[in-house]
């Protein structure tokens, strides 16, 4: 009996791991039992670049952002802590990054919190690199640099 209701509670916690919708607000017919996350990547720069958002399961695509366009998502954290999402950036053609966009080390440069069941990240675009925070405050207030172009 305690082996069935083990299965069952693994079910439960992991039917949501990969509900992901396109959309800018969380999806209120999505229930999280760990909370849902939206993150948001900003071009900061006058040019446009190239994003293609990925995780282990689900591909976003291929989006162009113009000048302060943002591609976003949002997700339930799986039960384990260990979602993962990474994107490559290309910026005319001559400049690229690639790197994790979200894993849950992030918390801390984000808002909300344990408590707070609707989370959010914003990376912000740079020509200088790219920048993490918790929501569009003025540059460089509450920014964390955390890379650069290639």
């Amino acid at each position: 009996m305690k082996t069935l209701i083990f299965v069952f509670l693994c079910l439960v916690f992991t039917t949501n791991t990969s509900s992901i919708a396109k959309i800018s607000t969380p999806n209120a017919k999505s229930k999280c039992w760990l909370g849902h996350w939206s993150v948001y990547i900003y071009n900061a720069m006058i040019d446009p670049i190239t994003v293609h958002v990925k995780s282990g399961d689900d591909d976003l695509g291929v989006h162009t952002l113009a000048f302060f366009d943002n591609e976003n998502w949002s997700f339930c954290e799986n039960f384990w802590g260990n979602t993962l999402f990474y994107a490559y950036f290309n910026w005319n053609g001559t400049r690229t990054a690639s790197f994790d966009v979200w894993k849950y080390d992030f918390f801390k440069y984000c808002s909300g919190s344990l408590v707070n069941p609707q989370r959010r990240c914003v990376w912000l675009v740079r020509h200088d690199g790219f920048y993490l925070g918790e929501d569009l405050t003025p540059f460089p207030n509450g920014w964390h640099k955390m890379h650069d172009w290639s």
